[in-house]
């Protein structure tokens, strides 16, 4: 830009920045943290190549305080004037002369280590005796490099980097690359790294405490468990797992780990579940430790998946690039989905695929059927605005479009052109064109213009079936949860239809298609491979109806059909009552997605509709068909049982109780007495089920019982199913003395929104919740801080207790209390809010 006194080494981030002026070529860093008063010193060389004649340079930073700073040119020194703006996040640089080509600047400078879980910020823990230590991490993703070190901070600058680390003599210090020397300062350490590959600033990492690893090698690199003392025997599943998914990506992407070392690295303080930083990847301490003796089945898959998606990241995401933060859908897709196909293929009985149709795709549709919903390619700009695409559309309805797009042109011609795709750009930038270019020639397919249809808009497609004279009718509209106003959209539709044995596909392209195809006996989008909703028509779903209950069809589409309805219902195109009608057809079903789903819906329907005359039927419904199952699974594991039991045991047992089952509640209440004399008594599947029923039909001492069970466990995992059992008692004085615990030291921060979920959830929490929000908002913000991603799950838990009588008040209030980086989350929970209360009233005047 110019700026009309001088031409300014800056481009303001866009949707396709051009950052033509200044290219960042090497940092050399240097960080000193000092944890007696949380603040660190630091140096920088920052080795550029300045395109254009300029005497201004602008760099990204926020929250340090710069010392000195002067510019090398040539042989030359030049002194340089510095002006930080808090508002942009920048740091501006004043030259006395114009300069161009290869400089370096030089920069002294310090900062904080924050509590705020972004940016360079010390973790809070106790160790084994119970002293309180801390240890300094990092998280840069998205755009938090810039409070560690100024920087351009953009994922199209890529450098190298050179890192050392002052620490303390009981420290060790940690970062993406080996250690390349260790010497002694005076009282302290000085480690040096190797330089890294060029790379983009928000994958740097730095680390700092004292740790404890875990050890091993393959090849040529050398792999590490990293935890706080005493924790990292936990560390050997996911270590033992990271090795066999390293080999299995290198063979399958053709390209080897680039990098001589790997850490997973377990952090007490962390808000999201992990982050990718290359060669040192950072998790939750519950999503990378594993403890067979207390911890779940739940909890070994979810490590399994986690890891994996890190992993993937280290070719797709690392090794190439997005250019800007519109495509970070590669990125986060893409790990989504290859973590399931490769855990998948070392534990086939876990039945991933199965669970992602449940779990990622009924998550991804619920978001995208909203009209606040967004593109998976969308234009974003400043950094909260970056921070808040960090959700179900960029990993989950991406990984959905990948799976279908894998489907659509077969595994081999998929992988041949991510191969290509990888060889291509490694060390660079990319854009999604470029991938779907190279699958497209591996397919000779139409592939750009198939996935183009399904990025570049909001939402995806609802297709109606109906059958005239030996013809099947396929109409497309776009599917959404709240009816208003004219819907656009048309969409590249890979189209199954599977008739017994026979199967046909079509390539969808117009509002309606007409296809010869006699038979009523049809499913379609067999095997869910395609991510849109099915309406049939009523004959057809009759028909439909009779194959579920013989079990002709197979049990994806037994899930899906009644799936799809059950979404129609709350869209107000079908009848609750038909869906109750339908259900019948899974009486006897016993496949774990089926069942899991059907269970969900119709919970979900009992809860809908709790104060109103006509709850008993829906409730007796319900009540029949968790029975029926719990008789087939029992309270306890069996020998050799699937590995699904275990999760659908879980949310059976949970919500019998809640249905105010005598049988369960008493039989839970018995072992939760037998718990607290001897832990190792309950299954630790089931110890969160019979703490919550606890819960539910206990009173203050109970209260004071999960309490103090909280206070002394020993694993954050324990912790949290005690944490999610004090959110579950009827009395609304017990909930907010948890809501009011959870604004504590003794509730870590990236675990204080789990108590405002768990209080919506809670039938009994939804007069107490909202008021307690509003009370607490400016503490809140402040012990989760600015630009978290909790936050926005704080906001979007509103919609589970409010009516639409409040909508305008929630509005109105966080226009009062504004909140960077949740402004599309907040528009999505009041139109949740609309869409719930408007289903309610339909219910209403159907069972009227």
């Amino acid at each position: 830009m110019i700026d009309g006194i001088s031409q300014v080494i800056y481009i303001k981030a866009t949707n396709s920045p051009k950052r033509v002026h200044l290219k960042p070529v090497n940092y050399t860093l240097r960080f000193e943290p000092i944890f007696s008063n949380f603040t660190f010193l630091a140096s920088e060389v920052l080795d550029a190549y300045v395109k254009k004649p300029t005497n201004t340079i602008r760099l990204d930073a926020a929250e340090l305080l710069i010392k000195k700073c002067s510019v090398m040119y040539g042989e030359n020194t030049i002194n340089a004037k510095t002006k930080l703006d808090k508002k942009t996040e920048s740091l501006t640089i004043h030259l006395p002369k114009k300069i161009s080509g290869r400089v370096k600047i030089l920069i002294e400078f310090s900062g904080i280590l924050n509590d705020r879980l972004v940016g360079f910020y010390r973790s809070k823990y106790l160790d084994k005796s119970g002293k309180i230590k801390y240890l300094a991490t990092t998280q840069f993703e998205a755009a938090d490099a810039r409070r560690a070190f100024p920087c351009v901070d953009e994922p199209e600058a890529k450098a190298t980097f050179d890192i050392t680390i002052i620490a303390e003599k009981h420290h060790t210090a940690i970062s993406n690359m080996n250690l390349v020397s260790k010497r002694q300062m005076g009282s302290k350490i000085e480690y040096k790294f190797a330089r890294t590959p060029i790379m983009s600033t928000y994958l740097l990492y730095l680390g700092v405490g004292e740790f404890e690893f875990l050890t091993s090698k393959q090849g040529k690199v050398q792999y590490r468990i990293v935890t706080t003392k005493g924790n990292s025997k936990k560390g050997r599943f996911a270590l033992d797992l990271c090795k066999r998914l390293v080999a299995s990506y290198e063979k399958y992407f053709g390209i080897k780990y680039p990098l001589p070392k790997l850490d997973l690295i377990a952090v007490p303080d962390f808000a999201s579940g992990a982050m990718e930083n290359w060669g040192a990847i950072t998790f939750r301490e519950t999503i990378l430790l594993y403890d067979p003796k207390t911890s779940s089945t739940q909890t070994k898959q979810f490590i399994a998946e986690v890891v994996s998606h890190e992993l993937a990241h280290q070719w797709f995401g690392n090794l190439v690039t997005m250019k800007w933060w519109n495509d970070l859908w590669l990125n986060e897709s893409f790990a989504t989905f290859m973590a399931t196909k490769f855990v998948d293929r070392f534990y086939p009985k876990w039945k991933l695929w199965d669970q992602f149709l449940e779990d990622t795709m009924n998550t991804a549709m619920g978001l995208d059927a909203l009209h606040s919903s967004h593109p998976i390619d969308v234009k974003v700009k400043l950094p909260s605005e970056i921070r808040e695409i960090f959700d179900a559309i960029s990993y989950d309805k991406g990984g959905c479009v990948l799976r279908m797009l894998e489907h659509y042109v077969g595994e081999d011609k998929f992988r041949q052109g991510l191969r290509a795709y990888l060889k291509k750009y490694s060390y660079q930038n990319a854009k999604g064109d470029d991938l779907w270019n190279e699958i497209g020639k591996a397919a000779r397919m139409p592939v750009r213009a198939m996935v183009n249809s399904w990025i570049g808009q909001v939402g995806f497609p609802l297709v109606e079936v109906q059958t005239k004279n030996s013809t099947l009718i396929l109409s497309q509209k776009r599917f959404v949860l709240e009816k208003k106003g004219k819907q656009n959209g048309l969409w590249y539709i890979p189209v199954s239809i599977k008739s017994g044995k026979k199967t046909i596909t079509k390539l969808v392209t117009k509002r309606q298609e007409y296809l010869r195809f006699n038979a009523n006996d049809i499913v379609v989008n067999s095997g869910r491979p395609g991510f849109y909703r099915v309406k049939y028509s009523q004959d057809l779903l009759y028909n439909l109806k009779s194959m579920i209950v013989a079990k002709e069809i197979s049990h994806v589409d037994r899930w899906a059909a009644q799936n799809d309805l059950f979404a129609l219902c709350v869209s107000g195109d079908e009848q609750s009552q038909t869906y109750l009608e339908f259900a019948d057809a899974y009486e006897n079903e016993d496949d774990y997605i089926a069942i899991s789903n059907v269970a969900s819906n119709l919970f979900s329907l009992y809860l809908r509709t709790i104060d109103e005359p006509f709850s008993y039927m829906i409730k007796n419904i319900a009540h029949e068909f968790f029975k029926k199952v719990f008789y087939r699974l029992g309270w306890d594991a069996k020998k050799n049982e699937p590995h699904t039991n275990a999760l659908l045991r879980a949310q059976v047992i949970g919500a019998l109780g809640r249905l105010d089952d005598e049988e369960i509640i008493d039989e839970a209440n018995k072992r939760f007495v037998k718990y607290m004399k001897d832990s190792s008594s309950l299954n630790p599947d089931i110890q969160g089920t019979v703490f919550s029923i606890a819960a539910w039909n206990g009173d203050s001492r109970t209260y004071a019982k999960l309490l103090a069970l909280y206070r002394k466990a020993k694993s954050q995992e324990e912790k949290m199913r005690f944490l999610s059992a004090m959110c579950s008692f009827k009395d609304p004085k017990l909930l907010l003395r948890t809501l009011k615990f959870s604004q504590t030291d003794e509730v870590r921060s990236q675990n204080m929104h789990l108590p405002v979920v768990q209080t919506a959830a809670n039938y009994y929490g939804k007069n107490i919740l909202w008021p307690w929000l509003k009370q607490n908002w400016k503490r809140i913000r402040v012990k989760v801080g600015a630009g978290s991603p909790l936050l926005n799950r704080i906001i979007a838990s509103i919609s589970a207790v409010a009516t639409d009588k409040m909508e305008q008040e929630i509005r109105s209030f966080f226009r009062s209390n504004p909140t960077p980086g949740t402004e599309r989350t907040l528009e999505q929970t009041l139109e949740r809010i609309r869409i719930n209360n408007a289903f309610l009233n339909r219910m209403r005047r159907e069972y009227a």
